[in-house]
């Protein structure tokens, strides 16, 4: 794997669950941004060590430094005050032994040329009063007004007792050259030696200064011994002359900081001062420049504050490469999951027709193998229905639209689909099959019923798959759940399924390999399994959604079991019983009539702005004898429910001007409003980004998918409407007669055939198979789906003729472009989803899928592919209105 592969897989897993683009470069975005403050402030703390560290380790070595030229100078000193000490007792113990002057002088001069000359220490002169009589090593002759008693080398010597007075420099009177004096009063008390010593042997081990970097030697009189520039040898920086000076400042300065570095401004410049005390009275200063001081620190700091601003940009465009990379691969699976959609809706909509088909054949077949033969259609057919199905539920996991939705549901409903699905299955194959349930579980749970049917089909459908002799079994129990906050213990219990088979089980080595998509075990025994690897993927997923989890206990080949255990809400605590003698006392028949309604006296209002999906409701509700109001906007809706009372509404969720959210709003705010406890149902757009929760937190009683379903749209009904308006089955005794509008409903009806009035699927499997209804649409077959466009109308062709004819007269091709012209981008995003519910309703899913690009290209801005589609969509939309209009006129 490379360095692009490993980013885009971290990217992958990251942004994982995000679709829209925006949002996937928007955390990009921040993602970078984040790591360039981390490395920021991480460079930063960085560099602050690193130079405290440096700064302390730079002051460090200058005092080292400035100690090591102080050591020089004192040791120099040091030697010149040994000279001085050991002349001076010889010319003591002279004297004592009662020495001529001349014999004196001669000393002082044979003393003064041997250290002239010597090699390891050199003075100037060598002279001194000596019993009050001036002698001269050197041999001159004093100027005129030269009073040796007056020379600070006499007066000070007293002063310092047994110690070396330190003179500050001064000219040689011969050589022109800068000298410093020390002197030594003798044992009598008034005699005095001093030694004149070059200032530049002085200084010779001092490191060379400049202006930029000054060594300055100044005693604690603040006279100044030595000084980088010359012009200041001698002066007296605590004198009247400099008060108020950076000198002066910077003698008392120096008296008060011992050998503590500090900074200091002289003449506009700063200065690190280091400063050392020697032999009591001169301090050796070394004054640095800080500009040059941290030059090389501040060039580090760049160099390396550089380095790390270049690793950071070498990352970010490795990143965006990476990136790039990844949204390429998204936009590839986008695209596949895309198609992998749409191909299994196709696929779906082909089988159930098929499966329509094969039921019409069988209710007409008297021929036992016949039947058999149908009986296998019907269950390869579901087969492959159930693995569209798990197909499209993989995809919205992947893309996170999968949701859980939780309704009232009973135990038998679901064991009694469960074993009518899978014992055909399990008879084909010679396999025994039964369920064993625990008769005291609640009757009544409150959860997701079509996931859990869902999850133990998939592990029965594994289970027989897997098997090939000896039996599946689907047992289900309970456990009591211990209280829970408000909850009590029989509030909500654990709701436990274990499928068990008797297959070839599951080697340890394939454990974490069971719950792959789309993944086999090769092996002879499982070779010839058929299926796509889906089942246990989608059922750990589906587990996961609904909060449950799975045990899986096998021996290789012996069988498996798999133990699913759900928390769910306990709506009724009556026992179910025994499920064998429960479901012989069931019939289809029964169940049909159970899901059918009457609701003459119940009163409803649709919120729709297109017409076509009002005609939709009526051709659905036409035999339920409902009572419709219909409302275009959101203004009409106001109207109506403030003057009317209805016993449930519909209100769209996009509508311009006003949507369904902002109309839902205002109801409630009304302060005369005969619908305050009237249930809301929103109708939303399947591919519209919400969330159930959402609409619940606002307040709607829940919501509808569009198109809409005649099914969906029953149980709606039968689910809000209040329950003394809708009758029962018992209440359909005697025949109730539907509206006028249907004569052969009505004559039906009082036949007494039930079945006939009510039973939805005889009806929707009738309209397939009359040739009559599709070859009248046959001039729209190759530009539309007319059996899509008839089921949305319920398989009303009058309904269906006027949607395309509404289809063709509303002008919302003509607002949507005015919208593009302008850039109205908010109304072009709307008119884009009523086009495409339209198209949709119409059964023109082509046009439809590219008014939904459209829409949500507007929504994430990425306006480039609105400008490049628009116009041919436009050019397409015109293009089909035309055929759909010659469509007509043919018939």
């Amino acid at each position: 794997m490379n360095f692009y592969s490993e980013i885009s897989y971290i990217l992958i897993v990251f942004f994982k669950t995000v679709e829209n683009e925006n949002r996937l470069r928007f955390l990009f975005v921040i993602t970078l941004a984040a790591v360039g403050i981390g490395l920021s402030v991480v460079c930063f703390f960085l560099l602050k060590d690193y130079t405290e560290t440096v700064k302390q380790e730079t002051l460090h070595a200058g005092t080292l430094s400035n100690d090591k030229d102080a050591e020089a100078i004192d040791g120099f000193l040091s030697q010149g005050e040994t000279v001085l000490r050991v002349t001076s007792r010889i010319i003591e113990k002279s004297l004592e032994h009662g020495a001529k002057q001349a014999q004196i002088e001669s000393l002082l001069v044979s003393e003064a040329e041997h250290y002239k000359h010597s090699d390891d220490f050199v003075l100037c002169n060598m002279f001194g009063i000596l019993r009050e009589e001036f002698f001269n090593g050197g041999r001159w002759t004093p100027a005129v007004g030269y009073v040796p008693s007056n020379r600070p080398w006499f007066q000070n010597a007293p002063m310092e007792k047994d110690k070396v007075a330190l003179i500050p420099t001064h000219l040689n009177p011969h050589s022109g050259e800068q000298v410093v004096t020390i002197s030594l009063r003798l044992s009598d008390k008034k005699s005095v030696l001093a030694v004149d010593l070059y200032l530049k042997d002085l200084l010779a081990k001092v490191k060379k200064s400049n202006l930029s970097n000054m060594q300055v030697i100044i005693d604690k009189k603040g006279t100044v011994i030595s000084h980088t520039d010359i012009t200041q040898n001698g002066r007296n920086y605590l004198s009247a002359d400099y008060w108020g000076s950076d000198e002066e400042k910077l003698a008392r300065a120096i008296s008060f900081a011992g050998k503590e570095p500090f900074v200091f401004n002289l003449r506009g410049r700063d200065y690190r001062v280091f400063s050392t005390l020697i032999q009591g009275e001169w301090y050796v200063v070394r004054l640095v420049e800080e500009h040059s001081l941290w030059k090389d620190l501040h060039l580090t700091i760049l160099r390396n504050a550089g380095i790390a601003l270049l690793s950071y940009i070498i990352f970010v465009l490795l990143a965006i490469a990476a990136f790039a990379k990844f949204m390429k691969i998204v936009r590839v699976n986008n695209s596949k999951t895309s198609f992998l959609t749409s191909m299994s809706r196709e696929i779906r909509s082909s089988i159930n027709g098929i499966l329509g088909m094969n039921s019409i054949v069988q209710k007409d077949l008297h021929d036992d193998n016949m039947k058999e033969y149908t009986n296998n259609i019907q269950s390869a057919g579901q087969s492959v229905l159930s693995l569209v199905n798990d197909v499209l539920d993989v995809t919205k996991i992947e893309s996170g639209r999968l949701s859980i939705e939780s309704m009232e549901y009973e135990i038998f409903t679901i064991l009694q689909e469960c074993y009518n699905e899978n014992e055909p299955k399990a008879k084909a194959k010679g396999l025994t099959f039964h369920i064993d349930c625990d008769p005291d579980i609640p009757s009544c749970l409150w959860g997701d019923e079509n996931r859990i049917i869902q999850i133990v089909n998939n592990l029965l459908s594994n289970a027989i798959k897997f098997t090939e002799v000896g039996g599946v079994s689907l047992s289900v129990g309970y456990d009591n759940l211990p209280p829970i906050g408000s909850l009590r213990t029989d509030d909500y219990i654990m709701l436990k399924i274990a499928v068990k088979d008797t297959g070839i089980g599951i080697r340890n080595e394939e454990r974490n390999s069971i719950f792959k998509k789309f993944i086999h075990d090769n092996t002879t025994e499982t070779g010839n399994i058929e299926g796509m690897g889906l089942g246990l993927s989608l059922t750990q997923e589906l587990l996961a959604k609904c909060g449950g989890h799975m045990t899986i206990n096998s021996r290789y080949g012996e069988g498996s079991s798999f133990l699913v255990e759900i928390p769910q809400l306990v709506l009724n605590t009556e026992p179910m019983g025994d499920f064998a003698i429960h479901y012989k006392n069931a019939s289809r028949k029964n169940k049909e009539i159970a899901d059918v309604f009457l609701a003459p006296e119940a009163r409803i209002l649709i919120v729709d702005d297109v017409e076509l999906n009002l005609k939709m409701f009526r051709g659905f509700l036409k035999n339920s004898q409902v009572k419709i109001d219909e409302a275009l906007s959101g203004h009409q809706c106001l109207q109506l429910v403030e003057s009317r009372r209805y016993d449930l509404i519909f209100l769209d969720h996009m509508m311009p001007v006003m949507d369904g959210v902002d109309v839902f709003r205002k109801m409630k705010m009304m302060d005369k409003f005969p619908n305050k406890d009237t249930p809301v149902i929103a109708l939303v757009s399947e591919e519209e980004s919400f969330t159930k929760d959402s609409f619940l937190a606002e307040g709607f009683a829940d919501y509808l998918i569009k198109p809409l379903k005649e099914r969906d749209l029953r149980r709606t009904l039968k689910w809000y409407l209040p329950k003394q308006l809708v009758l029962t089955p018992e209440d359909l005794n005697e025949p109730v007669m539907p509206l006028a509008n249907s004569t052969s409903s009505a004559s039906k009806a009082t036949n007494n055939n039930i079945d006939s009035v009510f039973d939805d699927d005889e009806i929707e499997l009738r309209s397939i198979t009359a040739p009559t209804l599709i070859d009248r649409f046959k001039p729209f077959e190759d530009i539309l789906d007319v059996k899509a466009g008839l089921n949305y109308c319920a398989d009303d062709e009058e309904i269906y003729v006027e949607m395309l004819q509404e289809y063709i007269g509303s002008p919302l091709c003509r607002n949507v472009d005015n919208c593009y012209r302008n850039s109205d981008w908010d109304n072009y995003r709307f008119y884009m989803h009523v086009l495409y519910d339209s198209s949709v309703a119409i059964g023109a899913t082509s046009m439809a899928e590219k008014f939904l690009n459209l829409e949500n290209a507007s929504r994430e801005s990425r306006l480039k592919v609105v400008h490049e589609n628009h116009d041919l969509a436009m050019a397409l939309h015109a293009e089909l209105i035309e055929n759909i209009q010659k469509g007509l006129e043919e018939q």
